[in-house]
Order: structure tokens, then C-alpha cells, then sequence
């Protein structure tokens, strides 16, 4: 296990309260249906689910945002959302949670991204979604990239939370990147398989397995296929870092410096893996924005992950439960851990 000192973590943990990060990309509501499971239904071989309770949580890249704000970053947030009452509910849960939504654009040909999970006794049996891949107006794209150029003097990173629902473009990524460069501000993604080619010139992607396979068309059937497609994807696209998320074998962390770190799962238990990359990618961009070294950060973000997993449904890390379990698992206690 890795180890991060004691006074460096303290400084990490410390630092993330200060920090401000601009997220964009797909916006989503996760829709709950919790019930309970006693026959089959007399009209079809499925199970009839009594519903015992709803909820509707923030998705996609309001997820991100909101494990930032749980790890006491300060954030600001922008993407499309429709116009219907779904669009509603996302702007108030937003504005529940204190995270400005003024720079949330309105797009009624699209409408809101809604995926309904149905779960009974714990386990999802069945998910609805409602969604419009298509790529947004250019109109509406420019109001994005101009939303960057604002906030780009006031924040610490830029994240992009895409779920290849149509907000994240070619163009709006080579505008963020140009904006990340002239600021000064490090642009992270969270990738998807469709839009690989957009991502030149980031400094951060974090891609699965699946997704890194993809990325760089290499068939993925061993240790040594994954060094040689990191190294693939981080020349291709230029970015610095890439830390690939493996599932129950932790993360694979390449940043051109010490060849790759690998990090082992923590989880305990796995409940569901739902958004647990939201918030790899929001807490390893904090943490790096707030001091870490990226083997720190990632080791961070692995305990981080740990604890989402361990919940159903999107989950979001609080900062005091994630500082605790850092000092107690993987804090050293002499200055050279790193």
C-alpha cells in the first residue's frame, strides 16, 4: 500500500476547502424506485416490484459537483438541461444543495437526461433511460466555451464530465484547452469511448478499462496490454497523466515519470459501482489542484472510490469520513512516505 505522509495529507485535506472547479458536460438526473419483491406478475415472467420509495439524485457531471462540494470545494457548474419539469428538479436540487446553476443552458429540443433504476432487496433489476444523443447547436455551444473564458480567472481546474450525450464536442474541447493554457488551469476528463479523438491536448483523463481499451484499439487481455495502451493514448492525445480505474484491481496511474504505479482496490464491499468514477475524477482533480503529487492524489482517489462503491445508488465522499479513513489507512508517519 502506498502511504502519504501525515503533515502532506493534513496540507491536501486543508487545501481542497479553498479550491474552486469549474465542471461541464452531461447533466443527468438518477431516478430511484426502491421496493420490495414478493411474486411474479401473472401477465409476464417478471418480478412485480411494490414500491416502497423514490428519490431523484443529481447524475453525470452533476454528480461531479457534488462530490466536490462534499469535499469542501467550492463549484461552479454548466451543461445543457431540457425544458420540461425534469429540468425543474435538477435546477432544485441544485439550488439544495447551494451549487449555482445560472450558467446552465436550456435546450428544449433535447430535453433532460433521466435514468430510473429500480431496486429491490438492494439489487438493480431493471433501468429506464430517457435521452437525446444528439450533439447540441452550435449557438448553444458557444454560450458553453464563453461560460469557460468567464470563470476561467476564478477557478483551479477545469473537469469535463463527459457521457457522450451530446455537450461535449471537438470544438468545445479545443476552446477549453486553449482557455486551460492562457489560465494557467489543468482541464481533466472523464472520458467516454465515442469522443477519445476530442481529448488532445488535456493535462488529466481517466478512463476504465473498457474505455482505455477502446481509446487506443488495443484488445486488453493483460498487464502488458494496458502499459502499452496508456502509453498509446498518452501519446496520441498529449496529456500528462492518465489514471485508468480497474474495477476490483484498483487504478493503473501513468504520468510519464515513474513508469506505472498501481494502486489496489480498497473496497470492502461492493454494493454498487454506480458514478464511482465521478468521483475518482472530481477527487483526484482536487487533490492535485490542492498539492498532491499525482501518485498522492490517485492513492486518494482509490480511497475515495472505496467508500462510493460501498453504497447504492450515486454516492458522494464527505470530506471529514474521506480525511479519516486517508489517516487511518494510508497516512505514514515519517515525511519521506512519498
Amino acid at each position: 500500500m502506498l502511504k502519504i505522509a501525515e503533515d502532506k495529507l493534513e496540507t491536501i485535506f486543508e487545501g481542497m476547502r479553498s479550491k474552486t472547479i469549474l465542471v461541464i458536460g452531461d447533466l443527468m438526473l438518477d431516478h430511484y424506485i426502491w421496493g420490495k419483491v414478493e411474486r411474479i406478475s401473472p401477465e409476464a415472467p417478471v418480478p412485480v416490484v411494490d414500491v416502497q420509495d423514490e428519490k431523484y439524485k443529481l447524475g453525470g457531471a452533476g454528480n461531479v459537483a457534488n462530490n466536490l462540494l462534499s469535499l469542501g470545494a467550492s463549484v461552479i457548474i454548466s451543461g445543457v438541461r431540457g425544458d420540461d419539469p425534469q429540468g425543474g428538479v435538477l435546477m432544485g436540487i441544485l439550488g439544495e444543495l447551494g451549487i449555482p446553476s445560472d450558467r446552465i443552458l436550456v435546450d428544449p429540443r433535447k430535453g433532460t437526461i433521466v435514468k430510473t433504476r429500480i431496486i429491490a432487496h438492494t439489487q438493480q433489476i431493471a433501468r429506464l433511460d430517457r435521452e437525446d444523443r444528439s450533439y447540441i447547436s452550435d449557438d448553444l455551444k458557444r454560450e458553453l466555451i464563453e461560460t469557460v473564458r468567464e470563470a476561467s480567472g476564478a477557478i483551479d481546474a477545469v473537469i469535463v464530465s463527459d457521457y457522450a450525450k451530446g455537450v461535449i464536442s471537438r470544438e468545445l474541447i479545443e476552446e477549453i484547452v486553449k482557455i486551460g493554457r492562457k489560465e494557467a488551469v489543468p482541464v481533466c476528463v472523464d472520458p467516454k469511448e465515442r469522443n477519445f479523438p476530442f481529448y488532445r491536448g488535456v493535462d488529466l483523463i481517466t478512463p476504465n478499462t473498457k474505455e482505455l481499451s477502446f481509446g487506443a484499439g488495443i484488445k486488453i487481455e493483460s498487464e502488458e496490454d494496458i502499459l502499452l495502451a496508456a502509453e498509446k493514448i498518452r501519446s496520441t492525445l498529449g496529456c500528462r497523466t492518465l489514471l485508468v480505474t480497474r474495477g476490483e484491481h484498483g487504478m493503473s496511474l501513468f504520468d510519464g515519470e515513474n513508469g506505472a504505479v498501481q494502486i489496489p482496490a480498497m473496497a470492502r464491499a461492493v454494493y454498487d459501482v454506480t458514478g464511482a468514477g465521478d468521483t475518482v475524477i472530481a477527487c483526484f482533480t482536487l487533490a492535485i489542484v490542492s498539492g498532491a503529487s499525482a501518485r498522492e492524489a490517485a492513492v486518494i482517489a482509490n480511497a475515495a472510490a472505496g467508500l462510493v462503491v460501498a453504497e447504492v445508488g450515486a454516492a458522494s465522499v464527505p470530506w471529514e469520513k474521506l480525511y479519516r479513513v486517508c489517516r487511518e489507512e494510508i497516512s505514514g508517519h515519517s515525511r519521506g512516505a512519498f
